[in-house]
């Protein structure tokens, strides 16, 4: 198997509480990053009911949405979580971080996976830069309007 890691910074004038409020909240995902993100819902909330460890959500399109799990809730610091469907690529794990500088707040969206096939992960990994580089973008906007 071969691993790769996508890693997307960005910079925002948000605090890290209202960009990780906006991200953990998986039935919202398609009102701040569409046309990307078609169709959002959660499946479950999870054991304790808070969209944290265990929170399953839907999303992409309606017909067909790619299930994640949420695996990292740590409020204002960290939102991690992992893809459910396996294809092409396989234990494919994400991690929104968010630190606080002087005067902005650093945005950091990793996506890392693995695969047997070179030429599949490598196009994977052109695709994971557009997707995650266009999320990370959609979530600063947002939280900006919101701010």
């Amino acid at each position: 198997m071969n691993r790769y890691e996508c890693v997307v910074r960005r910079r925002s004038t948000a605090s890290p509480a209202t960009l990780f409020a906006i991200v953990s909240d998986g039935s919202r995902w398609s009102e701040w990053a569409k046309p990307l993100i078609a169709y959002s819902a959660w499946e479950t909330r999870g054991p304790a009911d808070d969209g944290g460890v265990g929170a399953i959500r839907a999303v992409g399109v309606r017909q067909r949405p790619t299930r994640e799990m949420t695996t990292i809730h740590e409020p204002g610091r960290r939102h991690g979580y992992t893809m459910l469907t396996d294809g092409p690529i396989r234990d494919y794990q994400a991690e929104v971080s968010f630190t606080a500088d002087a005067d902005a707040t650093q945005v950091t969206w990793r996506g890392s996976y693995e695969t047997r096939w070179r030429v599949v992960g490598l196009g994977y990994w052109l695709v994971l830069r557009v997707v995650l580089g266009t999320l990370s973008r959609k979530l600063v906007s947002a939280a900006e309007r919101h701010g």
